[in-house]
């Protein structure tokens, strides 16, 4: 299940680099970054998070 959400890390990443080359991001509604640079910024350090947060695993059994 490790595998499964690195996956969803690594493609979480992807949408944070495809958002700083478009210059808009998802949230509730798109924000564009001229129209609202600290909403958009503030939103780009949420997928980012997220994206890394999918990298680590706070479970206490191990993998065989």
């Amino acid at each position: 299940m490790k595998d499964f959400w690195k996956v969803i890390g690594v493609l979480l990443l992807v949408w944070v680099v495809y958002d700083l080359y478009a210059g808009y991001t998802i949230l509730h509604e798109v924000i564009y970054m001229e129209e609202s640079p600290t909403l958009y910024w503030g939103g780009i350090v949420i997928w980012l998070t997220l994206a890394i947060s999918c990298f680590f695993s706070w479970d206490s059994e191990e993998e065989s």
